[in-house]
């Protein structure tokens, strides 16, 4: 799995849009959810993906 560089750290686990704008989405595989937490891991990825593309 990629970590696409511009996905905010604290994004929804699933779709990794931030808590304020998510409502309720649809990604696939997991279909229509509400805003959840990310893993420390995916948090982690996220930030090393953010440093790796030189964005802030």
């Amino acid at each position: 799995m990629t970590t696409n560089p511009h996905t905010d750290p604290s994004g929804c686990r699933w779709c990794g849009i931030t808590s304020r704008d998510h409502m309720q989405r649809w990604k696939a595989p997991v279909g229509w959810h509400q805003w959840t937490q990310p893993t420390q891991e995916q948090i982690k990825n996220r930030m090393q993906a953010r440093r790796a593309g030189g964005t802030r």
